[in-house]
C-alpha cells in the first residue's frame, strides 16, 4: 500500500492496481498526475513500468511486437536508442550500391528500393535491399524483368505491398488510362489481399507526371502536369473512393500529402499568401454500392466527393507577392510493426515538411508543421459528402505557436529525408565549431523544452557533435514579400555532427525508423554508393 496519507478515492487503491490504472494514460495526464500530489510522484518514480511508459511516450514510440524483454531491459535499450539518435552516435556503417539512372526509388521501414531507367520510357527492372539492423544483415531480392514496365512505385513492407504504375496504357479512341497493379513485394505476385490485381482510372490526360503514395487500405495518385487531379482507391476492395479532377480540386492547388488514411491536405498558391486545404473521405466505398469486380469510376455526378474541413492560410504576403511553388514531404506510412523490434514510432508522431517559392525574387523557404497539428482539424466522423461548414484560420490564429518557418538551407535532392519529426538536412559546407570538416545537420522536433529530468542533455557539445534547443522566436524579414515579420516558434533541436567519413561528398541523405543513408552519385548513369548509418537497438 502507498505510506502516504490517501487524499482521495483513487489513493486508497493498492499499489498495484493504481499502477494498472495509471498505464492506460497518455503522456500528458500521466506527467499531470505526477506533479499533482507527493503520493503520485513518488508511485510513478518507483514504478519501472511507468517510467517506461513515459520515456516511450516522450520519443514519439509505441511498443513493438513479438519482443519479449522484460520492462528493465526495455527501459535501458529505449534510453540507449535516444542517445544515439539526439547525438547522431550510430553504432556501424556498411555500403552497398543501388543501380544507376534511377527511374524511381523508395525507402520504407529499412527498405531501400529503386529501378532503372530513363526519362518516362519506364523501367522493367527493381531493386530491393532491407538494411541491416541490430540483429538481421542486409539482403538483396534483384529483378531484371518484372514483366512489364513500370514509370513508378510505392510500397508498404509491412503488409508485403508494392503498387506499381504502368507506363503503358489500354489503347482507346479517347482520353487516357492510368494502371496500377498491386503486387507483393516477396515474390511479383498479384497481392493476395487485393479483390482486384490491377486497379485503372480514365483520366482525360497522359501520365507525364504524378505520385503515387500508400496509407494503410488506400493507394492516392496525384497529378500535376496537363489537368490536375487526384485518385483514391481502396486497394483491398478495388474501389475508387475519390476522383478529384481540374474544379474538383482549389484554385492554385500545388501538391498532396495524406494526414491519416481517411484524410489529406492540398497545398495551394494563386494570388494570396497560399493555404492549406483539409480534406476527409470514406475509404470503404466510392458511394455508388458498385461491388469490388466494379472498380472502375462511377460518373461524376454520382460519386460523393471528399469534404472540405478546414482552410489553413499562410503569411500574409504584400501584392503580386504570393507563393509560386509549394511542395510538401513526410515520411510514408506504414500500416503494421516490424514483428521482433522494441519500439515502433507512434503514428502520432509525423512531421510536414514544405517548401514555398515567393514572389518575383524567386526567395525560398522552409515551414515544418506537426501532422498533429493539421489533424487536430479534422472533425471525427465526416466523411465523403458530408454537410460541413469548413473552419478557417487566418496565419496569426494558428501559424506562429505550430510551425517553423526558416530559410532553406541547401536542397533536398533525394526524397524521405523525414521520418517521425526528425529531418536529415541536405548537405552543407563545414561549420564553424566543427573547423574544416564537413558535417551531417538534424532538425529534431520532438521535443520538451520544460522537461528538466532528462538523462540525455538537449545541450551538448564535444569535438565531434553540438546539439542546441531552438525554442526562440526568429522572425523571418523579408520586407519585399511579407506584410509583416513572421514570427514562428515551434522548438526543435539542432544537431550537427562531424561525419565520420569526410571523403564521400554526398547528395543527400534519408532516413527511416534505424538508419540514416548518405547517397552519392557522381553521374546519372553511374551507379548510386548508398552509406548506411544505423542506429538500431
Amino acid at each position: 500500500m502507498i505510506t502516504h496519507d490517501p487524499q482521495s478515492r483513487l489513493l486508497q487503491l493498492p499499489g498495484e492496481l493504481l499502477i494498472e490504472v495509471l498505464k492506460r494514460l497518455d503522456l500528458k495526464s500521466l506527467l499531470r498526475c505526477r506533479v499533482s500530489c507527493a503520493a503520485l510522484h513518488d508511485l510513478i518514480g518507483e514504478s519501472m513500468q511507468l517510467r517506461y511508459n513515459i520515456e516511450l511516450a516522450a520519443d514519439g514510440l509505441v511498443n513493438g511486437v513479438g519482443c519479449n524483454l522484460p520492462v528493465a531491459e526495455r527501459y535501458d535499450l529505449l534510453m540507449e536508442r535516444r542517445r544515439r539518435w539526439r547525438y547522431l552516435d550510430f553504432t556501424a556503417i556498411q555500403s552497398f550500391m543501388a543501380p544507376g539512372m534511377c527511374q524511381a526509388y523508395e525507402l520504407v521501414d529499412g527498405v531501400f528500393a529503386s529501378s532503372r531507367g530513363v526519362g518516362f520510357s519506364g523501367s522493367r527492372h527493381i531493386s530491393m535491399t532491407w538494411l541491416p539492423t541490430a540483429s538481421q544483415p542486409s539482403r538483396n531480392i534483384e529483378r531484371e524483368d518484372i514483366g512489364f514496365t513500370v514509370r513508378d512505385f510505392a510500397m508498404d513492407p509491412s503488409q508485403d505491398l508494392i503498387a506499381l504504375v504502368l507506363t503503358d496504357e489500354p489503347v482507346q479512341p479517347v482520353g487516357h488510362t492510368i494502371l496500377v497493379r498491386v503486387r507483393t513485394m516477396s515474390d511479383n505476385k498479384p497481392h493476395p489481399n487485393a479483390a482486384v490485381s490491377e486497379l485503372s482510372v480514365p483520366v482525360p490526360f497522359p501520365n507525364d507526371r504524378s505520385f503515387i503514395q500508400i496509407v494503410d487500405d488506400i493507394i492516392g495518385m496525384f497529378f500535376w502536369i496537363h489537368d490536375l487531379a487526384l485518385v483514391l482507391w481502396n486497394w483491398r476492395t478495388g474501389k475508387i473512393v475519390a476522383k478529384c479532377v481540374g474544379p474538383d480540386l482549389p484554385l492554385g492547388a500545388y501538391d498532396f500529402a495524406f494526414l491519416s488514411k481517411r484524410s489529406f491536405m492540398i497545398t495551394v498558391t494563386g494570388g494570396g499568401p497560399g493555404s492549406i486545404v483539409i480534406y476527409t473521405f470514406s475509404g470503404d466505398t466510392d458511394g455508388t454500392g458498385s461491388q469490388p469486380e466494379q472498380a472502375r469510376a462511377p460518373p461524376m455526378a454520382e460519386r460523393l466527393p471528399p469534404t472540405k474541413v478546414a482552410v489553413l492560410h499562410l503569411p500574409p504576403v504584400k501584392t503580386g507577392q504570393g507563393p509560386m511553388r509549394f511542395q510538401t514531404h513526410s515520411a510514408p506510412f506504414v500500416a503494421r510493426p516490424t514483428p521482433g523490434r522494441p519500439f515502433e514510432t507512434s503514428p502520432d508522431c509525423r512531421l510536414h515538411v514544405m517548401e514555398l517559392n515567393y514572389g518575383e525574387h524567386g526567395m525560398r523557404y522552409n515551414i515544418f508543421v506537426r501532422n498533429a497539428s493539421l489533424l487536430s482539424f479534422v472533425p471525427p466522423g465526416v466523411g465523403s459528402g458530408a454537410t460541413y461548414e469548413p473552419v478557417t484560420r487566418h496565419w496569426d490564429e494558428w501559424g506562429p505557436d505550430n510551425t517553423r518557418f526558416n530559410t532553406i538551407v541547401g536542397r533536398f535532392q533525394w526524397l524521405r529525408y523525414v521520418h517521425g519529426e526528425r529531418v536529415i538536412m541536405p548537405p552543407v559546407p563545414t561549420l564553424g565549431f566543427i573547423s574544416g570538416a564537413a558535417v551531417i545537420m538534424m532538425f529534431d522536433f520532438n521535443v520538451h523544452p520544460k522537461r528538466l529530468d532528462d538523462a540525455h542533455s538537449l545541450w551538448h557539445k564535444t569535438s565531434d557533435v553540438s546539439t542546441e534547443l531552438i525554442t526562440t522566436d526568429r522572425p523571418v524579414v523579408e520586407e519585399g514579400i511579407f506584410e509583416s515579420p513572421v514570427v514562428t516558434r515551434l522548438p526543435f533541436l539542432l544537431v550537427i555532427r562531424k561525419r565520420p567519413r569526410p571523403t564521400p561528398d554526398y547528395s543527400g541523405f534519408m532516413i527511416d525508423h534505424d538508419h540514416l543513408v548518405g547517397m552519392r552519385t557522381l553521374h546519372d548513369d553511374e551507379d548510386v554508393d548508398l552509406d548506411v548509418f544505423n542506429f538500431g537497438v
